[in-house]
């Protein structure tokens, strides 16, 4: 009988956990070859398995829905030029998302580990590009967008209580609102990895609830006959390359997030069959809910004021639709917004960090799990001192738009994976299969979005941070590698490894 429940289980395509991992299970080397410098454990199977689906979707739909769709909204309208075509924008960005969601699910079910991209590019190409991924996504940016998000909730906590366009809170008390918030949530990423879950499905359920008051509060207002700011439809659409590649920047930020499940892949229950499910749910999801919140923008708001990039967007929507009450509600809504985000990535960067440290692309004290808490220990500590950093450090708003755009050749370079490994591997076992033409439109797509901006004024910043990227190859082959043969080195990082796993309780 155990037999025949086999065999059908084969013949439908279908994998238990199990006997994917043991089947595709990488033995230290990449598809190319090429093995990892440091001789790390792969211990991702050690993390506790907490995501089932609900907690899945929780986690990547928390992630996404953080502060973009509160800031992002009029910069986009502004470079679209029209109320019709900019929630159209909003459509188009959420079936990228969905097309790369299911371009990662191919890769994520064939490679069953916890890390995405650094996790892919590791196993497609070796471990410089998973390196470049690593350097850029966490060492660099990061640390920047939880920095945002945790300076986004005390703006809008510090407005409960002051008029903050006439008055400010000592600046020493909203550094201590900021390190607070940051503390609690890496206390609860590092010590309660199952409570902090049941948080994130919590701060996801009020989030979708003050996103459904804005959708809500529009259409009540459009059904009264108000429609004279959508009336103009597409007249006045902008055609100009570069204000589109803005555009399209907006958006992309404001959907990041759909890959986030492939990250903590190792602690995802039945992964194969869940991963898929998770992602489709997630995008449709948040697609509708941004759309719906994007026309009742512009229901509301007037477009000459949809178009100035510097007013608070949600806040004057709260006030027109319910006076100083709204304002109330949506700037707690905004708090539970960033606060979700904040724990959710907290929880799914550590674990990046964690594999790149697994995949031998990062020192190895960075792979280091409690013993006691079945966590990351090492990588969410780090990620919450990096935070801090840079909370102290404050206004970093426009270095992170100068860099995202540098975030998309990495997507690229795994969506151009999916082809390789049906080239190179044809007979590894694929749960998922996605339809090539997602990822062939997902690269066209990535190329357009890394190219526009070096169209406008700012390409030599732009040209700046690419060379930034570039900077991690010497890193990676001088510290991580140790081409040079400085013995010291892995000493230095083995004696560090080991010392702090004794002080933190980690193998």
């Amino acid at each position: 009988m155990s037999s025949l429940k086999n065999n059908v289980t084969h013949s439908a395509g279908i994998m238990s956990e199990k006997e994917v991992e043991a089947s595709q299970k990488p033995s230290g080397s990449s598809v190319n070859g090429e093995r990892a410098t440091n001789d790390v454990e792969d211990n991702r199977e050690k993390l506790k398995k907490n995501i089932n689906l609900v907690r899945g979707v929780a986690l990547v739909v928390g992630t996404i829905i953080g502060t973009g769709i509160f800031i992002t909204p009029n910069s986009i309208s502004a470079s679209v030029k029209s109320p019709a075509m900019s929630i159209l924008v909003w459509l188009a960005g959420g079936i990228i998302a969905g097309i790369g969601g299911l371009t990662f699910n191919e890769l994520g079910t064939m490679i069953p580990l916890s890390g995405a991209e650094v996790t892919f590019l590791r196993h497609i190409y070796g471990p410089v590009p998973s390196f470049l991924s690593v350097w850029l996504l966490h060492f660099l940016l990061s640390g920047m967008r939880r920095a945002i998000a945790v300076l986004g909730f005390s703006k809008y906590f510090w407005s409960l209580f002051y008029d903050l366009q006439t008055e400010s809170p000592p600046w020493y008390a909203d550094k201590i609102v900021c390190l607070g918030i940051l503390g609690l949530m890496i206390v609860l990423i590092a010590f309660k990895p199952t409570l902090a879950l049941r948080f994130i499905v919590v701060w996801t359920c009020i989030k979708l609830s003050a996103i459904l008051i804005i959708i809500a509060a529009g259409m009540v207002y459009l059904f009264k006959g108000n429609t004279e700011n959508i009336a103009t439809g597409f007249d006045g659409t902008n055609t100009d390359v570069k204000d589109w590649g803005d555009a399209w920047n907006g958006v992309i930020w404001s959907y990041l997030g759909w890959e986030q499940i492939c990250i903590v892949i190792s602690e995802v229950k039945d992964p194969q069959r869940n991963i898929p499910r998770i992602v489709g749910i997630s995008v449709l999801l948040v697609t509708v809910l941004y759309m719906l919140t994007v026309t009742s923008f512009h229901v509301v708001i007037p477009p000459e004021t949809m178009y100035k990039s510097d007013v608070a967007i949600a806040a004057i929507f709260g006030k027109e639709t319910m006076g100083k009450a709204g304002e109330i509600i949506l700037a707690v809504s905004v708090m539970i917004s960033t606060l979700g985000s904040l724990q959710c990535t907290l929880l799914t960067q550590s674990r990046y960090i964690h594999s790149g440290a697994v995949e031998g692309v990062l020192p190895g004290v960075f792979s280091l799990v409690s013993k006691t808490y079945r966590t990351p220990m090492v990588a969410v500590l780090y990620l919450g001192c990096i935070t801090a950093i840079f909370v102290l450090i404050g206004d970093i708003e426009a270095l992170i738009g100068s860099a995202s755009f540098t975030v998309f050749p990495f997507y690229v370079a795994c969506a151009i994976g999916v082809f390789v490994m049906r080239k190179t591997n044809p007979d590894m076992v694929r749960p998922y299969r996605c339809p090539l033409i997602f990822p062939a439109i997902f690269t066209a797509f990535g190329i357009y979005v890394f190219i526009t901006p070096f169209l406008g004024e700012d390409w030599l910043t732009n040209l700046i941070w690419v060379f930034v990227v570039l900077l991690g190859v010497p890193i990676y082959y001088v510290l991580v590698r140790n081409i040079c043969g400085i013995t010291c080195i892995n000493t230095s990082m083995d004696k560090l490894k080991e010392i702090v796993g004794r002080v933190l309780n980690c193998d």
